[in-house]
């Protein structure tokens, strides 16, 4: 009797773990899911054992329910081990590289699922005997023997894993694993003493529990991962600021010199230093055009615009094989640095053409700087799926002419039979990277003087390759994607401020902007909204404008809510006609907002 009160305190633990379990919601991370289901199982164990402890007491062996029940337990127990297994994988397997470590999950489990099916064909097909005198009874024969002949390989294989580890086995995620072998152990000694004896199922209620300890509770790690995520953004916001300041410099000194120019040449009666100003005038408006529209000016940064190269490469490493490959060509005297922020994304691209442009651009830089500094600055401008990368090459070299520069600048078009060649022998001048830039559908800007040394800028767009992540932070992002949210598009300052206000008091998440594009690129870039407010009048894009390239958005389906003036009222009914879900007055615009949100 004292066997089925052990069994019945065991069905308590177990299902008082399972409220605990199933009340709390958790990150659905692989750990979480395998602890469940282990739980699950071991609750079966003791569905399967109290019964026919119970049926043996009552009845004898001799019944057919007994077979059933004795089969089942064995079963149930070969699950727990075969689920124990994939933790053991999830757990020692090496995690460096995300990418690879999904895949090596993947085929273990692969592995685990035939082995499973074996063991289970095994175990319903082959006999087993049944011992039964006083209150003792246990079953035996081949197919108990396969059980735990297939109990033993599954030791033998974590013992090998925690081996390949040892240097990891100190981490707490280790200590069910060592509990299995142990307890495995003693439930081998207690068994050959006494079969009747068992403990199996209340040993996976044991490991269960101390897995429930040891399992990293998501809300301390998602903390962490945030007070490291946190410090990260604010290096790399370090990064950009200074990048901003440079390009803000950038653009402010050619406005203060063009004004001096033209103070100067409005005094000037010589034709010729007139026509010369103007070249330099004409210089300085296209190196302030160029930082203005081809750096800082994101909304023509477009991830379907850009050609679909699919060749995966790192920036960082791209950067700094070049600076192995040039350091050679630096003369003596000539200080050589490379300057990265503290985050480069993975990109997608031709890196091959990148690599050999910009090697052709520094090598140029040494040739001509016999004293000083060649300096390679790299930022990077990421927006959702795409990134513009700015290249910029600095040197106290010779210079050149604004003639020269011209020439360069002014090379477009199609390659001739030559440049052909020399790109086919990765011989690149600096007029030959031009066209190849623009052919990539970049752009190149070059800022020299003679005697005064050289800036050249490239920028080139890219597709930005995002390696799944399964941080605990992503999976919270991701369990959080459900609450309701709003995407609010437009430029009126005052609505925009009584909208957030209004959808906060109401416990609604929300996104703000100032631009129907980026709504557009939001969307392209996964984000979900429950609905979209969109103003009719806005610069560049208007709301309707907007409308249609959300319905281009693939997946997109959310109502869009058009706003109006007062003297559209009349014509609500139109915008309707037109696609819009429904309709705000800008004249009424906090009831027409409880309306919005009581509805949708």
């Amino acid at each position: 009797m004292w066997n089925i009160i052990f069994l019945v305190t065991g069905v308590m633990f177990i299902t008082l773990l399972l409220i605990i379990i199933f009340s709390k919601e958790v990150i659905n991370s692989r750990e979480n899911k395998i602890f469940k289901t282990l739980a699950i199982i071991n609750l079966i164990e003791y569905l399967m054992e109290i019964p026919l402890q119970l049926l043996v007491r009552k009845f004898g062996i001799n019944i057919a329910l007994v077979d059933v029940f004795s089969k089942g337990y064995l079963v149930s127990l070969f699950n727990w081990y075969s689920f124990f297994s994939i933790y053991t994988f999830v757990i020692c397997l090496d995690k460096k590289n995300n990418e690879k470590y999904d895949k090596n999950i993947e085929k273990m489990k692969k592995v685990n699922f035939v082995v499973w099916i074996i063991g289970i064909f095994l175990l319903i097909i082959l006999p087993f005997e049944k011992f039964h005198e006083f209150d003792k009874m246990y079953i035996y024969g081949t197919a108990v023997d396969i059980f735990g002949l297939f109990v033993v390989v599954y030791m033998i294989v974590w013992i090998i894993l925690l081996l390949f580890n040892y240097k990891q086995i100190k981490n707490k995620k280790y200590l069910p694993i060592f509990s299995v072998l142990l307890l495995g152990v003693i439930n081998n000694i207690i068994q050959n003493q006494d079969p009747s004896v068992l403990i199996a199922t209340m040993m996976g209620t044991f490991v269960c529990y101390i897995m429930y300890h040891t399992i990293e509770n998501p809300d301390i790690k998602m903390l962490n991962e945030m007070a490291k995520n946190k410090e990260l953004m604010e290096q790399g916001y370090e990064d950009k600021y200074n990048f901003l300041f440079e390009m803000t410099q950038e653009a402010r000194n050619p406005l203060i010199n063009i004004n001096n120019l033209t103070n100067a040449l409005r005094m000037e009666d010589d034709p010729k230093k007139v026509k010369d100003g103007l070249l330099v005038l004409n210089n300085m408006v296209r190196q302030l055009d160029f930082s203005i529209n081809d750096i800082l000016n994101i909304s023509s940064l477009d991830v379907q615009k850009i050609k679909v190269v699919n060749n995966r490469y790192k920036l960082d490493a791209l950067c700094k094989d070049l600076e192995v490959r040039v350091k050679p060509e630096v003369k003596d005297g000539v200080h050589f640095e490379l300057g990265l922020p503290l985050q480069l994304p993975e990109l997608y691209g031709d890196y091959m053409k990148i690599r050999q442009i910009l090697y052709s651009l520094l090598v140029n830089a040494c040739r001509n700087t016999e004293s000083g500094y060649i300096n390679m600055k790299v930022n990077v401008i990421e927006k959702y799926d795409a990134c513009r990368v700015v290249f910029n090459i600095s040197d106290t070299g010779s210079g050149m002419s604004i003639e020269k520069i011209n020439e360069i600048l002014s090379a477009t078009g199609s390659l001739d039979k030559n440049e052909i060649e020399n790109l086919e022998k990765k011989e690149f001048n600096v007029k030959l990277c031009q066209k190849v830039v623009k052919i990539m559908g970049g752009n190149l800007m070059i800022k020299s003087n003679i005697g005064a040394g050289t800036d050249v800028i490239l920028t080139i767009d890219q597709r930005v390759y995002h390696e799944k992540d399964n941080s605990t932070l992503t999976q919270y992002e991701n369990a959080i994607a459900n609450y309701r949210k709003v995407l609010v598009v437009s430029q009126n300052k005052n609505a925009l401020g009584i909208i957030k206000k209004k959808l906060s008091d109401n416990h609604i998440t929300y996104t703000s902007l100032y631009s129907g594009n980026d709504a557009i690129d939001r969307l392209k870039a996964g984000k979900k909204f429950d609905f979209v407010i969109v103003d009719d009048e806005m610069k560049e894009i208007s709301g309707y404008m907007t409308l249609e390239g959300m319905k281009k958005v693939n997946g997109f389906n959310s109502p869009v809510i058009i706003m109006l003036k007062e003297d559209k009222e009349h014509i609500k009914d139109h915008f309707v006609e037109d696609g819009f879900a429904d309709y705000i007055l800008l004249n009424n615009l906090e009831n027409e907002l409880d309306r919005i949100i009581e509805k949708y």
